[in-house]
C-alpha cells in the first residue's frame, strides 16, 4: 500500500510539473482574473438580493438593541453586571432574583431610540447591508472559486477535501455569525447601555450601530474559519500541532490585535472576541493533531 502511494505521488508530481511548466505566467493571471470575476458576480447577485430586503434585515439587526433597552427599562436596572446576569437567567429559563410586579414596557422610550443624523443615512445603511450580506450569501461560490484556482497544484488526496472543506467553511462561518448575533451582541449591548446614567438622553446613531453589528458578525464569522484553515494546512503538510504550540505566545498577541480590529475600541468588546479566538486556537491544535494521525 505504501509503495502504491509513493508511485501515485511520483506520477502526480510529474504531471503537476508538466502542467505547470506548460502553463505560462499570463495564463495563471488570466485564470485568477476569471475566478475573481465569477466570485464578484456571485457577490453582486447576493448584494442585489440583500439590498431589496434591506428593510426586514434592518429590523433583524436592530432587534437585539430593542430587546436590550426594554430589558433594562422593565427591570429598572443600571448595573452592567446585573443586566448581563438577567440575560443569562433568561437564556437558561431561571427565575429572576427580584419579582417585577409592574407592567412590562413594550415600546422604546424616546430617549433610547436609534436616530439618523444625516440625510442619506438609510441609503448608506442599505449599501452596507447589500455589500456585507451579498458577501455572506456568496460565500459558497467564493470558496468554490478559490478552491478551483488552487486545485491544479494539489495532490489527488488534497483535491478530495474540496467538498468537506467548503462545507465546513460555510458551517463554521455561520456558527460564528450566529454566536455573534445571539450571544455576544446581546451581552455587549446590555453592558454598554447599563453603564449610561438613567437620566441621560442616549440616542445612538443608527448607521454606526448597524456598522458595528455587521463588523461584529463578519469578524466572528471570519475568525471561526480558523479550525478549517488548520485542517487544510495540516492535510497539506504545511502546519503541525507542534508548530502551533510553539508559536502560541505570538498567536495570543495576534488574537488580541484582531479583537481590536473587528470590535470597537473598548476592552469589553475586545475580550468578547478574543476569548472565543483563544478557544478556537486550541481547537485548531487538536484538529491538526487528529489530521496528522490520519
Amino acid at each position: 500500500m505504501a509503495e502504491e502511494e509513493r508511485q501515485e505521488l511520483a506520477a502526480t508530481s510529474t504531471d503537476l510539473e508538466v502542467g505547470i511548466s506548460n502553463m505560462p505566467f499570463l495564463d495563471h493571471l488570466e485564470e485568477l482574473r476569471w475566478r475573481i470575476l465569477k466570485a464578484l458576480a456571485a457577490i453582486a447577485v447576493g448584494a442585489i438580493i440583500c439590498f431589496a430586503l434591506s428593510d426586514p434585515i434592518v429590523k433583524i439587526l436592530t432587534r437585539p438593541y430593542e430587546e436590550a433597552v426594554l430589558s433594562l427599562e422593565n427591570n429598572r436596572s443600571s448595573d452592567a453586571v446585573r443586566a448581563m446576569e438577567m440575560l443569562v437567567r433568561k437564556w437558561f429559563d431561571l427565575p429572576s432574583a427580584e419579582a417585577d410586579l409592574a407592567a412590562e414596557q413594550t415600546e422604546l422610550p424616546p430617549t433610547r431610540r436609534l436616530q439618523a443624523l444625516k440625510p442619506m443615512t438609510y441609503f448608506f445603511i442599505s449599501l452596507q447591508i447589500a455589500f456585507i450580506g451579498g458577501l455572506i450569501l456568496a460565500l459558497p461560490a467564493v470558496f468554490y472559486q478559490g478552491w478551483r484556482f488552487i486545485a491544479p497544484g494539489l495532490l489527488p488526496r488534497e483535491k478530495r477535501l474540496m467538498v468537506p472543506i467548503i462545507s465546513l467553511s460555510v458551517f463554521c462561518f455561520s456558527v460564528g455569525a450566529l454566536i455573534a448575533y445571539w450571544i455576544v451582541l446581546p451581552l455587549g449591548l446590555r453592558f454598554f447601555l447599563a453603564l449610561e446614567p438613567p437620566d441621560m438622553t442616549s440616542q445612538w446613531a443608527v448607521d454606526e450601530y448597524i456598522g458595528f453589528v455587521l463588523r461584529l458578525i463578519m469578524g466572528f464569522g471570519i475568525v471561526f474559519e480558523m479550525p478549517v484553515l488548520a485542517l487544510f494546512l495540516a492535510k497539506a503538510g504545511v502546519l503541525t500541532a507542534a508548530r502551533m504550540r510553539h508559536i502560541r505566545r505570538y498567536a495570543i498577541v495576534a488574537i488580541f490585535i484582531l479583537g481590536a480590529i473587528f470590535t470597537p475600541p473598548d476592552p469589553v468588546s475586545q475580550m468578547l472576541m478574543a476569548l472565543p479566538l483563544l478557544l478556537l486556537y486550541e481547537i485548531s491544535i487538536w484538529v491538526c493533531k487528529v489530521a496528522q494521525r490520519k
